[in-house]
């Protein structure tokens, strides 16, 4: 409770908007640039960030449900760098999934976007970064975990940036997801037999290429992947 109370404190103390960041470990936001989207995750639930945070599934909903795609009033939406007078796109899509706070953004047709922002995106930069308020009774402490827990927050916008303060979540596709989310439901023996099924067909492969009388037409060995 210490530790909560002290926290809290400090961050009233500070009293700035709040912005964090999804590093990406080669990877990026999905850049599509035929249909001039954007489309990431923003948000990856309990993943802690160099704040000591966490965020929890659920905690964006009621921001929303108040403020998603189709509002009227004050949507969501996609910023330049946190700036709120450089809108650089309208949501079409904005949910929670289990991974995390998944958006797809349709570009405005603005000079700035079409003169400043796409070349940038062409060249790489699609870092993600969210701006939020605190909702200080959502707001809890896991001394287990060593974590502050955010059980809902106020999305304010999501922003593409230069660059990402936090070195510890990521940002990765769901199809990184699913194969992380498969492996990580594995334990430890279950992965040393299925690499030892592998390296057997690898050797398996080997030996009846070498004892073959054919002609070996291709001299690439065949590779053997999971994914």
């Amino acid at each position: 409770m210490e530790q909560l109370t002290a926290r809290i404190k400090e961050l009233k103390a500070i009293n700035t908007d709040n912005y964090r960041s999804l590093p990406i470990e080669n990877k990026r936001s999905i850049y599509d640039a035929e249909k001039r989207e954007v489309k990431g995750y923003a948000i990856v639930w309990d993943s802690k960030n160099s704040y000591n945070e966490s965020v929890r599934k659920g905690a964006t909903q009621n921001s929303l449900n108040a403020r998603g795609v189709g509002s009227d009033k004050n949507p969501i939406l996609l910023l330049w760098q946190h700036k709120s007078d450089k809108p650089i796109g309208r949501m079409v899509e904005l949910y929670e999934d289990e991974y995390g706070l998944f958006f797809r953004a349709e570009l405005y047709d603005t000079k700035f976007v079409i003169d400043e922002v796409i070349p940038l995106l062409n060249e790489g930069i699609r870092q993600l970064s969210y701006g939020f308020n605190y909702i200080w009774d959502k707001f809890e402490y896991d001394e287990v975990e060593d974590t502050f827990i955010l059980s809902e927050i106020r999305l304010m916008e999501i922003s593409i940036v230069t660059f990402s303060s936090d070195e510890n979540a990521q940002l990765r596709n769901f199809a990184d997801y699913q194969k992380d989310t498969f492996f990580q439901s594995l334990d430890l023996r279950t992965l040393e037999n299925i690499k030892k099924l592998v390296d057997s067909e690898i050797e398996s492969r080997d030996e009846h290429s070498t004892k073959s009388d054919e002609p070996n037409i291709d001299d690439n060995k065949s590779n053997v992947k999971l994914f």
